[in-house]
């Protein structure tokens, strides 16, 4: 869970399965609005992975939080990303959240936008100019992880997969591709890719992740680290309280003046649950990066 500094197992739910028509319900709604968030609407996949993962074996639990996710969706409807004219240029922000899904796996995490052919992989440059996503990563790796730095070069090792099919897209469209930077906010994970930390304990390391080092040596990636903060990929690894979608919701989605106004929840369509229950319903689920009041400011 986002900006606690202690991560716990979650223990077993102890709420009854779902019987054969719920289970049918709950993968009905994540492959609908899977589509939606894939296209539009980003800040519903990690819900969504969550969802996905435990729909074989659904709970009271998690028929709780996908009714979250649909009050979100209502509350959120009609997403909107804006793409500004650039040079192209492929850029990615990949990030890695360790152990923190169930049977011990991790989160990989990318933001892929096209931007400026600029120079931004010195810690102190500016932030480069954002622009809407082309591609958002947020799944869960299978391998279990020894480190938070092998989960990092792990998110790396994914997203740099995913983006030799996006240059290859863009040579082809007529865009030639410098070595596309990729931000990382584990500096041992960007001195093991780049050749410049020595590798002792770090050796376990699973072979295929050492696939982006080979990469980077032919030209075609440039890792760089920069602080967690200027990481836009760090939003698709964990979930979030509402007043962090808040925050961050603009950065990832054009907000129209007409969603930025207060709103009241008894006016909001689709909402599945009244608002008293709502309001009032203030214990954690399984999956909490949604929150059907997060336009209540």
């Amino acid at each position: 869970m986002y900006g606690k500094k202690r991560q716990y197992t979650k223990g077993h739910d102890p709420t009854n399965p779902l019987d054969e028509k719920g289970i049918k319900r709950l993968q009905e709604i994540v492959g609908v609005l899977l589509y939606y968030a894939r296209a539009i609407d980003c800040t519903m996949l990690p819900a969504l992975g969550s969802l996905a993962v435990a729909q074989s074996k659904a709970t009271k639990t998690t028929a709780k939080a996908c009714t979250k996710l649909l009050n979100y969706a209502a509350t959120h409807p009609d997403a909107v990303v804006r793409c500004h004219k650039s040079e192209m240029i492929l850029q990615i922000h990949s990030d890695a959240s360790y152990l923190s899904k169930t049977k011990a796996r991790s989160r990989a995490g990318g933001f892929f936008y096209l931007g400026d052919n600029t120079d931004d992989s010195s810690p102190d440059a500016p932030p480069p100019t954002l622009n809407g996503a082309i591609h958002i990563n947020s799944s869960i790796m299978n391998n279990v992880m020894a480190s938070a730095t092998e989960a990092e070069v792990g998110a790396l090792f994914h997203n740099a997969q995913d983006g030799c099919t996006f240059r290859q897209c863009l040579l082809l469209l007529g865009h030639p591709q410098p070595a596309t930077p990729i931000q990382t906010d584990n500096a041992c994970a960007e001195g093991i890719i780049n050749d410049t930390v020595k590798q002792k304990q770090s050796k376990a390391i699973d072979m295929r992740f050492y696939w982006v080092r080979d990469r980077v040596r032919q030209g075609q990636f440039q890792i760089y680290w920069k602080p967690g903060k200027d990481n836009k990929g760090d939003y698709f690894t964990k979930h979030h309280p509402a007043f962090h979608h808040r925050e961050m919701r603009p950065i990832y989605l054009h907000e129209h003046a007409l969603l930025l106004t207060d709103c009241q929840c008894d006016s909001l369509k689709g909402c599945v649950d009244p608002p008293d229950q709502a309001q009032s319903d203030n214990e954690p689920t399984a999956v909490q990066s949604v929150d059907r009041n997060d336009s209540k400011r």
